[in-house]
């Protein structure tokens, strides 16, 4: 019983710090909670938290194999780049936030131009996001497979709780740090994450392109 315990704990651990690793989830969820509040950081990572169902499902029922194949990849991999240069067009095309005086302070505020549908918005935009990745199922895949032959559901659980933590964390951290961000450092950060976006789409390009060389 304390080998299973420490085992859990060893899954959570490794995958509360992989979702901390820089990548275009935890990116997509940082960036919305900073320019647009916690509201935004957890409609965001709504939409990722789908994604995940979607890749522990396939583990769980045994279908992993059907998006492993050197083609199959391939052509994942390359509609992922062409959806994550589509994220960055957008962030460098983002508008700057209106600035208004506060009339009951000097401060300055910023007031982002986001309506409540493309708020929610960010949920199919994570979902797609997450699944624009193709390789995330490898990471779920090796992260798990020694915990398949015993406890498969509960480490997928242990797993997803991990997650959840992490990201909950940085919209938590992020909403914090935001309030002593201004308007043109928020428009800044969609550009460095547009350029982020862009070295993501750029691997995934070609991983692609490396999958079409070995058929």
């Amino acid at each position: 019983m304390t080998l299973v315990i420490f085992e859990l704990f060893t899954l959570f651990s490794v995958g509360f710090l992989g979702a901390l690793t820089p990548g275009p989830d935890i990116l997509f969820t940082l960036r919305n909670t900073l320019n647009y509040g916690m509201k935004a950081g957890f409609l965001s990572l709504f939409g990722i938290f789908c994604g995940w169902i979607v890749f522990l499902s396939l583990i769980y029922f045994g279908f992993a194999h059907l998006i492993q194949g050197v083609l199959i990849q391939g052509i994942l991999s390359a509609i992922g780049g062409i959806y994550l240069c589509y994220i960055a067009y957008l962030l460098f095309n983002s508008k700057p936030n209106v600035v208004l005086n506060s009339p009951n302070s000097n401060a300055i505020i910023s007031t982002p131009s986001f309506s409540n549908k493309a708020l929610y918005s960010l949920i199919l935009k994570g979902f797609l996001l997450n699944l624009s990745n193709p390789k995330a199922i490898l990471f779920f895949g090796l992260i798990i497979t020694p915990f398949m032959n015993f406890h498969l559901a509960l480490s997928l659980c242990v797993l997803l709780s991990s997650l959840i933590t992490a990201f909950v964390l940085v919209i938590f951290l992020a909403t914090f740090f935001r309030k002593s961000i201004n308007d043109s450092l928020f428009h800044k950060i969609d550009k460095v994450c547009g350029i982020v976006f862009l070295g993501f789409a750029f691997l995934l390009f070609l991983a692609s392109y490396r999958n079409f060389l070995s058929l």
